[in-house]
């Protein structure tokens, strides 16, 4: 079974992603990496500002790490 999901990476695909409840996971991904490691399942996205996202309590910051939002 195939997940469908969207990398979240603008201040507007975040906000979209609050607003809609949509459940987020954080993904540590190197480049040679094409899958990535989960790193949390992450909830919904409780804030964010331009260095991190707050996601169901925990803050990771963006430089670090991949957001994807999934897609029903």
């Amino acid at each position: 079974m195939s997940t469908t999901y969207k990398v979240l990476e603008s201040d507007t695909d975040f906000l979209m992603a609050a607003l809609t409840q949509s459940k987020v996971s954080v993904w540590y991904r190197e480049e040679p990496d094409p899958e990535g490691h989960l790193m949390d399942d992450g909830g919904i996205v409780e804030g964010y500002t331009p260095d991190s996202i707050k996601i169901a309590g925990p803050h990771f910051v963006r430089e670090r790490f991949e957001f994807r939002a999934y897609i029903k």
